[in-house]
C-alpha cells in the first residue's frame, strides 16, 4: 500500500517537473450568435457578424461607432446565464458577471486585462494608455477569434448567454450566445 502511494506521488512530481504546472483553460467555445442594439444609432451604432473560416474556426467581424461624449452618468454592466441545452427556458443566472458600475470604473478595472488583451490583434481599439478621453470614432473588428484571457480556467459545458449593456445618454450593447465544451488537453 505504501509503495502505491509513493508511486502515485512520484508520478505526480515527475509530471509536474516534466510538463510544468500551469493553470490552463480547460474549455473551449464557439460563438453561436450575437445581436446588437442601440437606442440612438445616430450617436452610437454597432454591428457584429459571426462567421466561419476555411479551417472551421468561428470568428466575428463588426464595428462600434461612437458619435457622442460619454457622460459621468454612463453605466456599464455584464450579466450572464447558462443553459445545458441552449433551450431559452432553461437559462439560469451564473456568477460570471460585471456588476453595474460607472464607465470610468469599468474602463479602469476591465479594459486592459479583459477587452484589450482579447481584442487588440483584431481591432482598432485604442491602447490602454490612450483611452482617456474616449474618442468618437468607428472602431472595427476583423477576424476576431478571442482566446479568452482573463476568463475562468474551468467552466461547465453548455450554452452561455451574455448581455453587455451600456446605459446613459444612449442605451446600447449586445447579447450573445456561445457554446462551451471541454478542451482536449495535449
Amino acid at each position: 500500500m505504501i509503495f502505491k502511494v509513493f508511486s502515485l506521488v512520484g508520478i505526480i512530481v515527475v509530471s509536474l517537473f516534466l510538463f510544468g504546472y500551469d493553470a490552463k483553460r480547460m474549455w473551449d467555445y464557439e460563438i453561436i450568435w450575437v445581436e446588437t442594439y442601440s437606442s440612438d444609432p445616430e450617436k452610437q451604432s454597432l454591428d457584429f457578424n459571426v462567421k466561419q473560416n476555411r479551417l472551421g474556426e468561428v470568428f466575428f467581424d463588426g464595428y462600434i461607432f461612437y458619435n457622442y461624449k460619454l457622460a459621468n452618468g454612463t453605466m456599464v454592466e455584464v450579466r450572464a446565464w447558462r443553459s445545458p441545452t441552449g433551450n431559452e427556458n432553461e437559462y439560469k443566472t451564473v456568477p460570471y458577471l460585471i456588476p453595474k458600475q460607472t464607465y470610468d470604473k469599468f474602463m479602469k478595472s476591465y479594459y486592459d486585462d479583459l477587452l484589450y488583451k482579447n481584442l487588440c490583434n483584431c481591432s482598432t481599439l485604442p491602447e490602454p494608455e490612450n483611452i482617456y478621453p474616449w474618442k468618437n470614432d468607428n472602431y472595427t473588428f476583423s477576424g476576431c477569434i478571442v482566446q479568452p484571457k482573463g476568463f475562468p480556467d474551468i467552466a461547465p459545458q453548455g450554452y452561455y448567454k451574455a448581455n453587455f449593456s451600456v446605459t446613459g445618454e444612449v442605451n446600447w450593447g449586445f447579447v450573445g450566445v456561445a457554446k462551451i465544451f471541454d478542451k482536449f488537453m495535449p
